[in-house]
């Protein structure tokens, strides 16, 4: 059984920046058997870089209104409560609207592949 009981003393929040375009934070709450659960802050406008995970990513949108898109595929609109799944090897990306932050729990198994910034011109309304 392993249980987290937050940020521990001391630890920052880290600033993303090298997968990330904007202001994102993020603090990994959970580091276990290839499972990493993190919160992530985004500020308006914010998003990841391209990505995919080895055995998928669960999103659960705890505030703030957000954004997913596959590549060449799927987009949709998140907000509190909403739980997103994103299969084994597809490629996304997924962050804050222009006008709104975001806060999320990111749950993903296996490494992150990282691929390129998300174009000003790919980053659109769902």
């Amino acid at each position: 059984m392993h249980i987290g009981r937050g940020i521990p003393q001391g630890r920052e929040t880290g600033l993303r920046s090298s997968t990330t375009t904007g202001q994102v934070w993020s603090d990994i709450v959970l580091n276990e058997a290839g499972t990493r659960a993190l919160t992530m802050y985004f500020a308006p406008g914010s998003r990841t870089h391209w990505h995919r995970h080895q055995g998928g990513q669960l999103l659960y949108t705890i505030a703030g209104q957000g954004w997913i898109q596959e590549r060449d595929g799927e987009s949709a609109t998140l907000g509190p409560g909403d739980v997103c799944w994103t299969e084994p090897g597809v490629e996304h990306w997924h962050g804050s609207a222009p006008d709104s932050q975001l806060i999320q729990l990111a749950v993903h198994f296996g490494d992150v592949e990282w691929g390129p910034g998300v174009a000003d011109e790919e980053y659109r309304l769902p």
